[in-house]
């Protein structure tokens, strides 16, 4: 994925690099002093950034006071710390803040290009071809289940009992009339696969007795209360270790792809920088 790129890049490779980085903080023109500690400060910006909203006068002069305090006393142990630790530990310290704020850069600048070069869109035709691709690296690590269910008064529970499990589409038309009816609950997505998991937990009368097993081992299953009958009907069941099938993996194969995306995305940017650097030969090693 080719990025354009509106800034050029210096890249230096330095070996042997001397002297303490700076780390200072850096006041802005526009800034005001409010607290001075030694070399450290803190200005009018800092001082709102911590303050919430809609805060009354009181509350915000307590929450700066403790605030400047711990500051202060955050900012004391740092020089003290400073003084009497040898100097190559401070310089394993500054190299590991330089690395963290590398880091930082890349993974906010990261976010930017995927946030303006990307976009959520992955095409039927891209997943189906991954899948096609590797299917054996999805196998099912639990049972899924294609359903139906219906929930009806007990005034209609025999004859939604004789439609319900005829199995043919005809008379589940007819099962939900009744049902549309009543305002009784239903379950009529059937193409879509659900785990074993996700079944108990639209339905939690599964986990009572022996309701679970006798609808795995029957494919059909019916729920009573004082009321309503609950009829619950296995239309395909694919067992753990099996492969997925594609309906079932189609969101985490669409997750992959944007995700190699967005991995390819700051790779590319990545070689095409460097390969940019060695052509306008901005590598610079110094060799003692």
């Amino acid at each position: 994925m080719k990025v354009k790129i509106g800034t050029l890049l210096v890249l230096s490779v330095l070996v042997g690099c001397k002297g303490k980085l700076d780390f200072s903080k850096k006041k802005a023109e526009d800034e005001k002093v409010i607290v001075q500690f030694g070399e450290h400060f803190l200005t009018d910006r800092d001082i709102r950034l911590i303050l919430p909203k809609d805060i009354s006068k009181d509350d915000s002069t307590k929450l700066v006071n403790t605030y400047i305090e711990e500051w202060v006393k955050k900012k004391a142990i740092v020089d003290k710390a400073e003084d009497n630790i040898d100097e190559l530990t401070l310089k394993e310290i500054d190299n590991k803040m330089v690395e963290y704020r590398q880091d930082l850069l890349i993974n906010a600048y990261n976010n930017y290009l995927i946030e303006k070069n990307l976009t959520d869109s992955v095409s039927d035709a891209e997943v189906l071809a991954y899948f096609e691709e590797n299917k054996e690296s999805f196998p099912l690590i639990k049972d899924v289940v294609r359903y139906r269910a219906v929930t009806v008064m007990k005034s209609d529970e025999d004859r939604v009992n004789r439609l319900f499990n005829s199995g043919r589409d005809e008379d589940f038309d007819e099962v939900m009339k009744v049902v549309l009816t009543s305002g009784t609950p239903f379950h009529d997505k059937d193409s879509i696969w659900y785990s074993t998991d996700v079944l108990q937990g639209h339905f939690p009368e599964l986990v009572e007795g022996d309701n679970y097993s006798q609808l795995m081992n029957r494919r059909r299953l019916k729920i009573s209360n004082d009321s309503t009958v609950t009829f619950i009907r296995i239309l395909n069941l694919k067992p753990k270790g099996e492969k997925a099938p594609y309906e079932f993996v189609k969101p985490t194969i669409k997750n992959l792809i944007l995700n190699k995306r967005k991995l390819n995305l700051l790779g590319d940017l990545q070689n095409q920088l460097y390969k940019e650097a060695i052509h306008n030969n901005q590598i610079k090693i110094n060799e003692n």
